[in-house]
């Protein structure tokens, strides 16, 4: 038998999987600019800060909603 998920489930599936992928990226982009020599690249110590900051905040789950975010946006 076959379950179907509500439109509340598939949208909290959605959210969880685009909000794990943005944090894989997230690791990917700080290691690539930050990883390994950082004295070679000129990188600002603002945005270092930003995309820690980002990182601590989706492996918290302190990540903003889906709706919240079109709010941001204005749409």
């Amino acid at each position: 038998m076959q379950e179907t998920l509500s439109k509340q489930e598939l949208r909290e599936l959605v959210e969880h999987t685009i909000d794990r992928r943005m944090e894989v990226w997230l690791v990917q982009l700080t290691d690539a600019l930050i990883g390994t020599s950082e004295e070679d690249l000129p990188l600002q110590p603002e945005f270092a800060a930003s995309l820690r900051r980002s990182l601590e905040q989706a492996r918290s789950g302190k990540g903003v909603s889906l709706d919240a975010f079109r709010e941001q946006l204005g749409r």
